[in-house]
């Protein structure tokens, strides 16, 4: 059983010492930071978001880590994610004077200064990642990760932030394509242009003759397009969801094998929590009042207890998107997103990442 630290956003009282600000900063005092930390260069992965996204980690919360980390004797600290999202982190308030140290590219502004790892144990025809070189030249890894609902795989926390966040492009299109493809009902479509528009890679065009087409070297199966057709002309092919967590999983253990055990750290932030994953570049309501802060070292049981906290009962009314319902059974983003978020920490667990039982010590 691993205890997690855990900092409640609502205070008991309106005294600022009571604010989840001031309870950051006590949460981060009670880890030990400088046992994990001292003389080592350290590595802070988050995702920093894009488009007209907003609801990432408020800068704030990245600025105090980065003193906490330099104050326990960090003999260097850097922020990062991938390529684009690096490139446009000024727009959502990221900056080295704002956050207090370099942010970085993962893997370069190319994206090719990677290491090849082998995925263990293979999974069809993955069997290799590509793992962002400022990564993997850290001794320390803190997984900051911002928790939000997923169409792809349920929910994006933890996991998510390390094997879609720590690769390359071409590593994350391999994750995704074992979900399977994109099929076109042309009977159903009205050429609305919607899913062409709105697709982030650019992936989605129509030939001369009006016909869908798809340069899967760009898709990275997101599914923004099968969500936002308006007829619903798009569906996904393949393994399906239960497989691209597999695969998630798969990449999370072959970058944390990188790690000593005392020298990973995973922070899930419980707040603007969306119904889908920052990557899609815009912010929505919050479907759930803001949680709070969930720390400690074991990946499994942080993404346990992420997922035991969000709750059905309290999404809040008007949160979800015109003509959403909710399905009938399951986690409230299973009742979302049809797919059971749970999966991709047995997954975890199956593979010896940590426990899936847990004991809280709160922050007061």
């Amino acid at each position: 059983m691993s205890e997690l630290l855990f900092a409640r956003y609502a205070p008991k009282t309106l005294e600022p010492v009571n604010s989840i600000g001031a309870k950051w900063e006590r949460l981060l005092d009670a880890l030990d930071l400088e046992s994990a930390v001292k003389s080592r260069t350290v590595c802070v992965k988050m995702h920093l978001g894009g488009g007209t996204g907003f609801t990432t980690i408020h800068p704030y919360f990245t600025r105090v880590l980065v003193r906490k980390l330099r104050e326990a004797g960090a003999k260097r600290v850097f922020a990062c994610d991938s390529p684009g999202s690096v490139l446009t982190a000024v727009e959502r308030g990221y900056t080295t004077e704002t956050v207090g140290c370099p942010i970085v590219s993962i893997s370069g502004l190319s994206d090719r200064y990677v290491y090849p790892r082998p995925v263990n144990p293979p999974f069809r025809n993955f069997t290799e990642v590509e793992i962002g070189g400022e990564v993997l030249d850290a001794e320390v890894l803190v997984d900051f990760a911002h928790v939000k609902g997923h169409g792809a795989c349920g929910f994006g926390g933890a996991s998510k932030n390390l094997s879609m966040g720590c690769v390359n492009q071409k590593t994350r299109g391999r994750i995704h394509a074992l979900e399977g493809g994109l099929n076109w009902d042309e009977s159903s479509c009205t050429h609305c242009g919607v899913c062409e528009e709105n697709c982030p890679n650019h992936a989605i065009s129509f030939d001369e003759k009006g016909r869908f087409d798809v340069f899967y070297h760009n898709c990275k199966f997101c599914q923004h397009c099968v969500l936002i057709c308006p007829q619903k002309a798009i569906t996904m092919e393949g393994g399906g969801y239960r497989d691209f967590q597999r695969g998630m999983a798969l990449t999370t253990r072959a970058v944390l094998d990188n790690f000593k055990p005392e020298q990973r750290l995973f922070i899930n932030l419980l707040t603007d929590i969306t119904i889908f994953c920052d990557c899609w570049g815009m912010s929505t309501p919050s479907l759930v009042p803001d949680i709070g802060i969930l720390a400690g070292r074991d990946i499994v049981a942080i993404e346990q207890a992420t997922l035991d906290l969000i709750r059905t009962e309290d999404l809040i009314p008007g949160s979800l998107p015109p003509g959403w319902e909710l399905g009938d059974k399951g986690h409230l983003f299973e009742r979302i997103h049809a797919k059971d978020p749970y999966a991709v920490i047995e997954y975890l667990h199956e593979f010896g990442l940590g426990s899936r039982e847990y004991t809280f010590r709160e922050i007061d």
